[in-house]
């Protein structure tokens, strides 16, 4: 599809080339008209020397560069006001986006749950969540919404704002995620869309239901050493209406650890453009002991990829949500406020 251009011509620099040009132009002619109508009239010696003619150029000149000055003077000025503006409700954003996320983690039978998202200069796109139903079923929540700024800050509270809605349905998960789905095909403009898991881990039975609609696998780490990925679901959410999606059930046992994460772990690239990696992800929490809590795991996996960063600045939002299964009296060791 063709772009129109804004009526006055091309934006930005070329515009201020043009206007500068024009004016430019528009000057040197008026001072010729000027020197030559006072040559012919009251002045007639004024143009009579090679010295006279480059007198006036020189003060046209210097008339020229003080206006252009002054311009991108005013235009640097006005560009700093909107970019301070600008800044300051992104900042304003990014406070409100991390009120949404939950920060402590409560001491739950038989599960011990940490989740943290470290968020790039712009507002989040990434977005976790952690709830727990009257029965005691928990219900966790990891998604990444195309884009960045304001309008993907936005989706994600529409999607934490859906999912909470649903929390007491007595719903399987790729209903609830086709919900989600059918709320964000409707309520967003074409080109709009998340990728998303939502998983629901019932303590009576030891099961992990789940479906992932496109986004990044999570991974099942036994404790036997098994991995087992969690790819079962459908495409992503907000790109068809009537989407359907599929779920799959996982028996966890004490020891099994699920990890849950965006691409901004996995792509995270160094200075020479080699990206951090799925495998190299396994492998720093296959290396990590058995006993480790769940914020443990998610601050080693941090460190890790900053360490493979090695002072290069990540490009993308970092999110994290990791749960372990453990005894009852563990989770209960474990469950005290983490702060994010």
């Amino acid at each position: 599809m063709p772009i129109a251009l804004p009526e006055g011509g091309p934006p930005g620099p070329a515009r201020m080339v043009r206007r500068l040009i024009l004016f430019g132009s528009a000057v040197i002619l008026g001072t010729m008209v000027a020197a030559l109508t006072l040559h012919f009239t009251i002045m007639p010696a004024m143009l009579g020397s090679a010295r006279s003619v480059v007198t006036i150029a020189m003060f046209t000149l210097l008339f020229l560069v003080l206006v252009t000055g002054i311009v991108s003077a005013l235009r640097f000025y006005r560009d700093s006001i909107e970019r301070a503006r600008s800044d300051h409700e992104l900042n304003v954003a990014r406070r409100i986006q991390r009120s949404f996320l939950i920060t402590e983690f409560p001491a739950l039978s038989g599960l011990d749950i940490y989740a943290t998202n470290i968020s790039s200069r712009q507002v989040s796109g990434d977005f976790y969540d952690v709830l727990i139903a009257a029965d005691g079923v928990q219900l966790l929540a990891i998604a990444d919404v195309a884009g960045k700024g304001v309008p993907a800050a936005l989706l994600t509270s529409m999607l934490q704002a859906s999912l909470r809605m649903q929390l007491h349905d007595d719903r399987p998960v790729s209903e609830m995620l086709a919900r989600i789905n059918g709320l964000v095909y409707r309520s967003t403009e074409v080109g709009q869309f998340a990728t998303f898991v939502l998983a629901r881990f019932d303590d009576a039975t030891g099961l992990l239901s789940y479906s992932n609609a496109g986004h990044n696998i999570p991974v099942v780490f036994h404790r036997d050493g098994r991995r087992r990925m969690l790819e079962r679901g459908g495409t992503m959410v907000g790109i068809l209406e009537n989407c359907r999606f599929e779920e799959e059930m996982v028996p966890l046992a004490v020891g099994d650890r699920v990890v849950f994460y965006t691409d901004g772990i996995s792509e995270a690239a160094n200075a020479s453009g080699e990206m951090f990696g799925e495998e190299r992800l396994y492998a720093t929490i296959e290396r990590m002991p058995r006993e480790f809590t769940s914020r443990q795991v998610a601050d080693g996996i941090l460190e890790s990829v900053r360490a493979f960063l090695d002072g290069t600045e990540a490009g993308d939002d970092m999110t994290l949500l990791v749960m372990r299964v453990v005894e009852p009296q563990e989770a209960a060791a474990d469950g005290k406020p983490a702060a994010v």
